[in-house]
């Protein structure tokens, strides 16, 4: 499967190809470390305190919190 992310914006960029959700996951937390990572110095970094995920449009999609910015999946 192919994980997604799109922004605040509707920007959407593929971020990885994963073998399953466990994949998913790991590769959701190293986008989240990399993206603070990037962040200038004193900038608040983005802590996820939960994911949800569900499925619609044959996708499935992941919150992590950020009310804005979302992760999803599709097969190809």
């Amino acid at each position: 499967m192919i994980l997604w992310f799109e922004n605040q914006l509707g920007d959407i960029r593929q971020i990885a190809h994963c073998e399953n959700k466990d994949e998913v996951y790991k590769e959701i937390d190293n986008f989240i470390k990399k993206a603070n990572a990037a962040k200038s110095k004193g900038s608040k970094p983005f802590k996820s305190y939960y994911m949800r995920s569900w499925e619609q449009d044959g996708r499935t999609w992941y919150d992590v919190g950020s009310h804005v910015e979302f992760f999803f999946t599709t097969e190809k």
